[in-house]
């Protein structure tokens, strides 16, 4: 298997877990402070929450990695700087996949509005996290 591969890879998943690090440090904080989700049923997170949040994000960034390295480290993009590429692909992520999921979720149950701001900008961190990092890897690579 090509090094770039594994490297990539393994930047897609420190990335995600950095989405991880930014649900248990602010997300968990900003969502706490909103009564109308404590009236919807939303809990504190618990040690068990988060190592499944951090397996999802580490999956979900593996996943990004894997996408980036087939397609060759957005290879469009050559005259760019490493970190314009990382987030440009962290930015095209979170559009294409988080951005649209929290915003029906936001239209669709205004109560839950707020709760979809805060996601989104975790989404977003973890996104652009995985972007920066696997452009990094490539860049050193290259």
């Amino acid at each position: 298997m090509r090094i770039e591969l594994i490297m990539t890879v393994l930047a897609g998943v420190a990335g995600g877990l950095a989405g991880t690090l930014w649900a248990g440090s602010v997300s968990s904080a900003l969502l706490a402070r909103r009564p109308e989700l404590s009236a919807a049923g939303w809990h504190p997170d618990t040690a068990w929450r988060v190592l499944h949040t951090a397996a999802l994000y580490g999956l979900c960034g593996a996943a990004a990695g894997l996408l980036f390295w087939l397609g060759w480290g957005l290879v469009a993009l050559t005259h760019w700087p490493w970190f314009v590429v990382g987030a440009s692909y962290g930015l095209l992520l979170w559009f294409a996949a988080a951005f649209p999921a929290l915003l029906l979720l936001a239209l669709r149950l205004p109560t839950l509005r707020a709760a979809g701001v805060v996601m989104a900008i975790e989404a977003l961190v973890a996104a652009v996290s995985v972007g920066l990092l696997c452009a990094f890897v490539w860049h050193r690579a290259a």
